[in-house]
Order: structure tokens, then sequence, then C-alpha cells
């Protein structure tokens, strides 16, 4: 029987039959994984207790159809609280988000190690617009839509402290009177945030988000409200 035992999370859950539950992992090596935990609905499953978001997991499944087979499922470590239900709140954000915009069996272990980090942050940090900024930018990266802040579209300039740009997610930045400073926008390619540069860029990532999600037919509004 093949097997693919390896770390997991559960992004998402749905009631499957009567007593079971198709689960959507994020997973190590395979990417985002469907797999029915059969029977996990029952007092007396395996399964019970183990199939909560945010909780690092091992796993193993099986089948040659998309949709697996779950044979395990088990703590890796204990379960450690957010230390405020905003945290939680935004932790559900982030799995909407890899749930959506996440192709199946993408495969990709950086993307794993990008949520991990910011699951393990939310949990730990209050705040939570730098993490959340920071996992957007990288998951946008890993998936093929990284936003160049480091130089203008039109002509390939470096983007200068002295000037102001505007956005347009399909091409980049260009110099615009009115638009976001040079200086919040180094600020965002370095990381190293301000309250101006993070407003600015919980600004472009939604605007990235909304133009990518229309091109999939999802309405991104759903998450930002």
């Amino acid at each position: 029987m093949d097997t693919n035992k390896q770390k997991a999370f559960v992004v998402h859950s749905k009631p499957y039959k009567e007593t079971s539950l198709i689960v959507t992992f994020l997973t190590e090596r395979n990417g985002k994984v469907d797999a029915v935990a059969k029977g996990a609905k029952r007092k007396k499953s395996k399964f019970s207790g183990n199939l909560e978001p945010f909780q690092l997991l091992n796993i193993d499944y099986g089948g040659r159809s998309n949709l697996k087979t779950l044979f395990l499922a088990e703590s890796i470590e204990p379960y450690k609280d957010f230390v405020e239900s905003e945290n939680l709140f935004s932790a559900f954000y982030v799995n909407e988000l890899i749930n959506f915009l996440l192709p199946y069996s993408d495969e990709s272990t950086e993307l794993f190690k990008i949520y991990q980090d910011c699951i393990q942050n939310l949990k730990a940090e209050k705040n939570i617009e730098v993490v959340l900024r920071i996992f957007e930018l990288k998951v946008l990266s890993e998936l093929g839509y990284e936003i160049n802040l480091e130089s203008e579209y039109s002509n390939g300039e470096p983007i200068s402290k002295e000037k102001k740009y505007s956005y347009r997610p399909e091409s980049g930045f260009y110099e615009c009177s009115d638009g976001h400073t040079g200086k919040d926008l180094i600020g965002i390619s370095s990381m190293d945030f301000s309250e101006s540069s993070l407003r600015v860029c919980k600004v472009i990532t939604r605007q990235t988000f909304d133009h990518y999600f229309s091109e999939l037919n999802i309405q991104s509004r759903v998450f930002f409200k």
C-alpha cells in the first residue's frame, strides 16, 4: 500500500456522509491535499481531537484518486493557544487564503515553512499586522506573483525615497505625484516596517490578491471585510 507519511496542518474540513470528514491539509512535501477521514465524527474515532486547525500533525494517507483516504493523524507537539482572539481570527484568514489560492498537489516545502512560521508567530506575537504582511508578501512570491518593490515598471529605475509611486498588479510601480512614498516601498522591500509602510503594504497586497483572485473567480472581499 502506498503511503505518504509527513508533517501537515489542517486548513479546512467539511462533513462527508454520516460519520466522516473531508479534510484539506497543507502538507510538507505534497502541498494541498484532500483526504477522507472515515468515521472522524464518531466519539471513539482514532482521529478524535487530532484534526483541529493550527496544530502540527504527522499524517499518512493513500489512494490513487484526487480524494485520498486518511490513515493516520497524530499531534507532534502540545497545542499552544493564540495570545489574543484577534490572532486566532487572523489565523483563520491565513487558512482561507491557502485553501482558495493554492492549487492542489503544488509541491513546495518553502510554502509549508512560510505557513508554519506564520502560525507560530501569530500564536506568540501581538503585532499581527507585521506577521500577516510578511506572510502575504512571501506567499505571493512563492506562488509566482511577486511584487517588484525595487524598481519602476516603465524604465527599470530604482525606487527613490524622494519620489511617489502608484501601483498596478499586472505591471508594477510607476511614478505618480500623489502615490505611495518611495521611502515606504523601500521599507516594505526590506521588511523594515513603520506604521506608514504597514498601511501601504496592506493596500498593495489587497490590490494584488483582488487582481489574481478575480482571474480565479474567487471573491477576495470575503476575506477583507
